[in-house]
């Protein structure tokens, strides 16, 4: 759950800005050992080259008050979510989950039963989608917080050798691809603040609280050859903005073909592309291909792929997306993408 901002002044820098201004100074530390940083800060996980192989590491903390509300008491379902969320990081990578780290923090008077419950939300989506808890660190905190460090490791692509997906490796021709529907997870999270009793809005808060991490699916996109990816976690449109950016490319995107939840439609009718286009948390891959190699997945893949788009241009400093209408006109989407640091 990721909560409405309260910061209405908006004086912080944006959440890329900051990112960008500290991987300067981490490459400007970093540039005489950088041998072995094979993918550094930037993407959903570092790749790493150690004397044991190439190792993912990923890391991402949720916050009461600002991820979740402890007075909701779900922690299972917190925990599920956290440990999802740093999957997604590793099936954005097209990587194999390995172990994980867990740091609490943890307010004066808190039930120890709480933190059972959320270790066993964890270990659920451990069990199901890979990965074990193997240590961590309890810390006294006036919030309670949850972080979660998780390593992987790579699978070896077409070429033979260890591979993984990147945000900087779109080029002008490829397809823009999503690997299911979006929007779910943003409705179910305004249907539950609403309070309002809709059909079918259980469903939707279960997308909410109980994403998937496209672990499977990330690893055979991998092995059929696709080089640039990332998951849809902060919104379709900003995170487009993102891999544009890293890229250095231009993406043209068809709003029409973005697959939309169905179960918004009855709730928020016309409404419902804008939870599609920036409602965030719904964990889908968002990766770009030549055409022959999408092709080559939607035939050989089960799940549903998307075409959404296509990247137009190359060698476009700071990258650019366009979103167009069936009329062709551009579109503003009026929801925007989470910042962490603006909401």
């Amino acid at each position: 759950m990721i909560l409405p901002s309260q910061n209405i002044g908006g004086q912080n820098p944006s959440e890329f800005e900051l990112i960008s201004r500290l991987a300067e100074l981490c490459d400007d530390v970093n540039n005489t050992t950088s041998d072995s940083i094979l993918t550094g800060i930037g993407d959903d996980a570092s790749v790493v080259s150690t004397a044991a192989g190439e190792i993912l590491l990923t890391t991402d903390a949720m916050v009461d008050g600002v991820h979740f509300r402890s007075k909701d008491r779900r922690w299972q379902d917190v925990g599920w979510k956290c440990a999802v969320s740093n999957l997604s990081d590793i099936a954005a990578m097209g990587g194999v989950p390995d172990h994980a780290l867990v740091t609490l923090g943890v307010p004066v008077g808190t039930s120890p039963d709480s933190y059972e419950e959320l270790y066993v939300g964890m270990n659920h989506a451990f069990d199901k989608f890979g990965g074990k808890i193997v240590g961590g660190d309890v810390v006294s905190s006036p919030v309670m917080f949850i972080n979660l460090a998780i390593t992987g490791h790579a699978l070896t692509g077409p070429n033979g050798k260890p591979s993984w997906m990147t945000r900087g490796a779109a080029n002008a021709g490829d397809l823009v691809c999503v690997t299911g529907p979006l929007g779910g997870s943003s409705g179910g999270l305004e249907t539950l603040l609403s309070g309002k009793d809709k059909r079918g809005k259980e469903v939707l808060i279960n997308r909410h609280f109980h994403p998937t991490p496209r672990i499977k699916l990330g690893q055979k996109l991998v092995q059929l050859g696709v080089k640039c990816g990332m998951d849809i976690s902060d919104g379709l449109v900003d995170d487009l903005k993102k891999l544009a950016r890293s890229s250095n490319t231009s993406i043209l995107i068809d709003m029409s073909a973005i697959p939309v939840d169905s179960k918004l439609l009855p709730i928020f009718g016309p409404e419902s592309i804008e939870h599609a286009l920036n409602g965030g948390e719904d964990y889908e891959l968002l990766f770009t291909a030549p055409s022959v190699i999408v092709k080559n997945i939607q035939r050989k893949v089960e799940s549903e792929i998307s075409v959404i788009g296509s990247v137009v241009a190359g060698d476009i400093p700071e990258g650019k997306v366009k979103v167009q209408d069936a009329n062709g006109s551009e579109y503003e989407p009026q929801r925007k993408g989470w910042d962490h640091l603006n909401g």
